[in-house]
């Protein structure tokens, strides 16, 4: 279950399928991955071949990645089945 969100655009998504605050070449993977993240129960079965998951180091320990562009990211934190602070960062 997805707790709360840092990314209006993602929210948006989220919550009213409004993809208008998301360029529409991040929208489709963002849309599959937040649903997949809404669904999972444990940490593991966030790791969906193809979509980059990983564990983040540094200032972001403790928040997870996937990759959703060449340069985009949706990061967020997991505890007890449920995702927090989701957000979508541009590394570059």
């Amino acid at each position: 279950m997805i707790e709360n969100f840092k990314h209006r655009g993602l929210k948006k998504l989220y919550d009213k399928g409004d993809r208008s605050s998301l360029r529409t070449d991040i929208a489709d993977k963002a849309e599959l991955y937040l649903s997949i993240l809404d669904t999972a129960e444990t940490v593991q079965e966030l790791d969906v071949t193809g979509l980059g998951f990983h564990r983040l180091t540094g200032n972001l320990k403790g928040f997870y990645s996937v990759v959703v562009s060449r340069n985009h990211r949706i990061i967020f934190r997991f505890k007890d089945g449920s995702a927090f602070d989701v957000d979508l960062v541009d590394y570059h």
